[in-house]
Parts: C-alpha cells; structure tokens; sequence
C-alpha cells in the first residue's frame, strides 16, 4: 500500500512541488520515496513495504525507459500473470506485482484492466505515446483525486497533495457542501474544492497536454442469473470466497483481520485462519461495561472457536474523542461518519503487530444484508400502484408539506421509480433543504443525492428492484462512506486493509446469483449465512446484529454540549449556509430530550471543524 502523486504540464513547477506533494503522504508510504520526471511528467511515491520488501521500488520503469508506473495497492493475481507474461518473453528483474503492470500494459495496452484483479490506484507514463494512463480498482477500494483544467493534470491519493499544486484552485463547491449536509459524504465524482475530481470505481483516464479521456471499464452484469439448487449455489459461492481471501493472504509481512463480532468479520477471519492453518491475529475495539453496542464477548467466543490471537481495546466511550482532533486532517474534506473515530483507534492498535488486515465491508451490499432493503421492495408494491402514471396522488406530493414529503412512503410516490431510492444515510431529507439552506445556499446547489442515485440506478442491468437498490448503495454508500473511512483510517496508521468480499471476480459471480439467495422472505444474506455455518456455529450466525453506535446523545448532552452549541451558534451560523433559526430549533430539540438529532448534529459540528481547519474566514455572501 503507498501514497502516489504528480502532474502532467507543458510548464511544470519546480520540483519542490512535486516532493512537497508526495511528502504530505508519507503515513500512506514510511518505508520509501522515489520521484521521476521527463519533460512534462513529473511522478512522486511513498511505499509501505508489503510485497517483494527489497525490490519493487517506485516510480519503477522498464529497462528501456519507455514505460514508467507509480501504483497504489495490490494486484492480487500477479503471480499467475507473471507467469502468462513471462511465457510471451517478458523479462522481470523483480517479483513483486508492480512490475507486472509495466509488462500487462506493453502487451495488451489499455485492455490490461480487464487481466488485473485487485484494489489499485495506478498512473502509468507512456513517453512514447506522450500520455498519463490513470485507473482507480473495480470496486473504488482505494482512492484517487485528481485536477485537469485543459493545460495541467495533476493527481494523487488524497486531496490534500492534489491542493499542494500551484495550479489547484481552493475555491469550494457548495453543491458538493449541499450533497455532504444530505448524506455526511460527499458522492465521486465531487470533492469540497470545485476544481478536483474524485475517479470513481472501475474509470480509467487518459491525458495528454491537449485532452483527458475518461471511461468506465467495468460493472457486474446481473442480467444472466446461474440456475442452481440451494448446495450447489453455497459451494461454488463458498469456493469463490475461499479463492478471494486466499489471494489476499499473500503478503511478506505480519497480516491479520479486524474482528467486530458480526458474522462479516467473522466469516474472513474463519476462512482465513483455515486457510492459512495457523493462527493469525484477530483485532476488536469495544467499551467497556455492557452497552447495547458492545460486541466484545460475541468477538472474543468468535476467535476462541477460529483459534486466532485476538487483541482487544476496551475504552470509556469518552476515550473515543481522544481521535477527534486529528479527524478533519485524515479525511481532508468534510467527512461525517461517526465510526471513523473506532476504526482509526482500531487501526492504530493492530499496527502495533501486523501491516496488513482484512476486513468485512461489502458483504451487506453484495448480499442484500441490510433490513432497510426488504422494507424498499415491500413499499414499492405501494409506491407503485400510487406513484403510477394514471394515479392522482402522484401530482398532489409537491404540496405536501415538507415533514410528509419526506416519508418513505409518500416521497416515492411523486417520483419515477428511477429516484424513490436515495441510499443512506439519509441525514436531511431533501425535502427539508428548502427550509433548511439559506437562500444564496439553497440557489448554489444544483443537485442532490438522489440525482447520483438515479444514474446508479439506471445503469444496473438487473430485473430485480432489490438489486437495483443493492447496487446503488455499492456505488455510492460503500464507496464514498464506508470503504472511504476504511481507507483514511487505516493508512492514517501505515496499515493496508483487504477487503475480500469486493474481489471483482466474487462480485461477479454475486451477480448471476438470484437474489432468493441474497434475501429469502425476511433473512437477509441468506446464502452468506449458510456458508458461515460451515466454519461458525449457529448462535454466532444467527444472533441479532448489534454494530457499534458510538454515544452521541451522551456526547451532546456533556461533553460535546458547550462545544457544539458554540461553533455550530457562532461562527457556524455565520457562514452563511444554515439559517441560523433552524440551527437554534436543532440544538433546543436535542437539549429537550423531544427529539433525537444527533446525527444531523454531528454532521454539521465536522463541517464546522472542517471550516476552522482549511477555511477559517469562508462566509457565503
């Protein structure tokens, strides 16, 4: 895992630049840096050492100096293309996977991404060609950001080396605020500055000094569905899974997994011990005393049944705040997710014994885990026959007013099924955004969440509605929320993390498969649970999902409170943005106990944190 960065300019900076770009990701990479120039391209790296420790040193080129690479993350089939290559006369001077993207792109050219199999970042010079070839993994595990405005592109794994480039601009995208206030992330391609992008899953990018090129090069067909009984799809999908973690075992450092208690950790960690026949090291961060979110016991019974070397860190749910200062500064732009704050602790206890993890996001997505999907299908069967063309109803819910448009049931029906579902989380309901923005705020904003929803939706070429909705939370939810903290978290500590469950060829195959195996009547993950019975036992599989709720009603009643109510009254309401009434009215119903905003507290309390970090004096005029 490593941190990359550069720029492609007919009049590049001095090199000053490009080191100060790459050294501002230096917990991405501590073991090594290396830079490469050649006339308009200019490419910096960070490594943290994980494959082939001695060798693979970056920015690598071909001994003819025609082809040069800089490459965040793994390719996890590179052995077996390392041999294919070899077989076609290529020659290695080392053995690790870096090289292989130098020799796959020499013989099959832009198509490589259709041989490789991981989690990557790459950019790769082609000075021959005179041209940049950028691609972000399949599934968006790692990340990449990037700026081109017709004459300079620059790139790099986080915002924060993009913003270190003179030709970057500073200035802020109130729609991308706007979107962030609705869902406490900001969806690719936007970032929080107008003028960087986010490459989103499965694109590639070309530039040269007169155009950028931009494609998608991938999405999982759901179209052809496997025709199986119910032992044969748990044995060929238990197979698949089997092949995803073994292929992400492969590493020449300590490895191990992060082990919540919920039966998707427990799955990769089960398979891998077993894979691995040995014990590996399992981590687990929870509170102490017994709270509704506690999983530490039900983590603890998983890793004495696997036979793992399990490490735990109990903390006062007040510890957790201990990370809440260096937030703004891992995840550059505003950022809202509150289980950032366990998983940076969490990653900072395991990278004190292994350099790689594995971790369990994915699975709910891939299989249809969370409850809020069935709940979708049962009202669409009404949102359908109300919201239907010849229904009256559908042209009265524009006039309703905004506390029951944005009911579940209501809000459906005034759409076109393309946008009943907006993915979660779903901080302010857009409904409310009216009454919400002010008016200078509220005319900046030329989206919302849902219109990054439709084109998910629309691009998913299943017949089943669930796996529509399925594959719009895989595409924004997963990506920009959950697999973004993932990343931010543990790189902010120099640890990789794997994700098994978002193999391409997993996923796939999770495609054909009809969604009876997804969700069966009222269980979801159906087929998942059935493979985990296989390695777990059945009350573990079973038992009902707890997760890990950090205490902010307790935070925002102590010691968040004077906090809160100061940034978010004062220089918060200020800006410009939130009508500072309706920030009054939030901070009362909290205080009162007559209703539960915490969430759109914290979401706005980390915009203000953001602000007095990179924007101290922004006020929207």
């Amino acid at each position: 895992m490593c941190g990359i960065a550069g720029f492609v300019s007919a009049q590049p900076p001095s090199r000053d630049v490009l080191t100060r770009m790459t050294r501002l990701l230096a917990h991405r990479g501590p073991d090594a840096e290396g830079y490469y120039s050649d006339g308009p391209v200019s490419l910096g790296h960070r490594r943290l050492s994980v494959i082939d420790l001695a060798g693979s040193l970056q920015p690598m080129s071909t001994l003819d100096g025609q082809l040069t690479v800089v490459f965040n993350g793994e390719i996890y089939n590179y052995r077996q293309l390392r041999v294919e290559l070899m077989g076609l006369g290529c020659q290695f001077q080392t053995n690790g996977d870096t090289e292989v993207l130098l020799h796959a792109y020499r013989m099959f050219g832009l198509r490589m991404l259709d041989r490789i199999e991981g989690m990557f970042a790459f950019a790769l010079w082609d000075r021959g060609a005179a041209r940049l070839f950028v691609a972000r993994d399949p599934l968006g595990v790692k990340p990449l950001h990037y700026f081109w405005d017709g004459k300079t592109f620059v790139f790099a794994s986080e915002l924060k080396a993009v913003r270190a480039h003179p030709a970057v601009s500073a200035e802020l995208d109130l729609d991308a605020i706007g979107l962030y206030i609705e869902c406490q992330y900001i969806p690719t391609p936007k970032t929080v500055y107008r003028d960087i992008r986010k490459l989103g899953a499965a694109q590639a990018l070309v530039v040269d000094l007169e155009k950028l090129q931009l494609w998608d090069y991938w999405k999982p067909d759901y179209s052809k569905k496997l025709e199986l009984g119910e032992e044969e799809a748990i044995r060929l999908t238990d197979a698949e899974l089997r092949r995803s973690v073994e292929s992400m075992l492969v590493a020449d450092v300590p490895l191990g997994c992060f082990l919540s208690g919920g039966i998707d950790s427990s799955l990769v960690s089960a398979i891998a011990v077993d894979l691995a026949q040995r014990p590996i090291d399992t981590f687990h961060l929870g509170f102490k005393g017994e709270t509704p979110s506690n999983e530490h016991v039900e983590a603890a019974a998983v890793a004495k049944h696997i036979g793992s070397t399990h490490h735990v860190l109990l903390l006062e749910p007040q510890d957790l705040l201990s990370g809440f200062e260096n937030w703004i500064d891992v995840f550059d732009e505003p950022f809202g997710d509150p289980a950032a704050l366990p998983t940076m602790l969490l990653s900072q206890l395991a990278r004190k014994h292994v350099t790689v993890v594995l971790t369990g996001e994915g699975a709910d997505e891939i299989f249809a885990g969370y409850d809020n999907y069935q709940k979708r299908v049962a009202e669409e069967r009404v949102s359908g026959v109300l919201g239907s063309s010849y229904s009256p109803l559908r042209y009265l819910v524009p006039f309703l007013p905004p506390a029951l448009r944005k009911d579940r049931v209501i809000r459906p029906i005034g759409e076109p099924l393309t946008r009943r579902y907006a993915t979660i989380p779903n901080i302010f309901d857009q409904a409310l955004l009216p009454s919400l923005f002010t008016p200078h705020f509220l005319a900046a904003n030329a989206t919302t969440i849902v219109d990054y929803a439709e084109k998910a939706f629309v691009e998913c070429n299943s017949a089943h509605y669930i796996e529509k909705i399925m594959h719009v939370d895989a595409r924004l939810w997963l990506v920009d929320d959950l697999l973004t903290k993932v990343d931010r978290a543990t790189m902010s500590t120099s640890l990789e993390a794997r994700v098994p469950y978002l193999d391409r060829q997993f996923v796939d195959h999770c495609a054909r498969l009809h969604p009876r195996w997804k969700r069966h009547g009222d269980v979801g993950k159906y087929l998942f649970k059935k493979i985990a019975e296989r390695y777990l036992p059945r009350d573990m599989i079973h038992r009902r999902k707890q997760g890990f709720t950090l205490p902010l009603s307790e935070w925002f009643s102590g010691v968040l409170r004077k906090e809160s109510e100061g940034a978010l009254l004062g220089t918060f309401a200020k800006r410009g943005l939130i009508r500072p009434e309706r920030l009054r009215t939030l901070l009362r119903q909290q205080r009162g106990g007559s209703r539960n905003r915490t969430g759109r507290l914290w979401t706005l309390l980390i915009l203000e944190k953001w602000f007095q970090r990179y924007a101290p004096e922004y006020k929207l005029s």
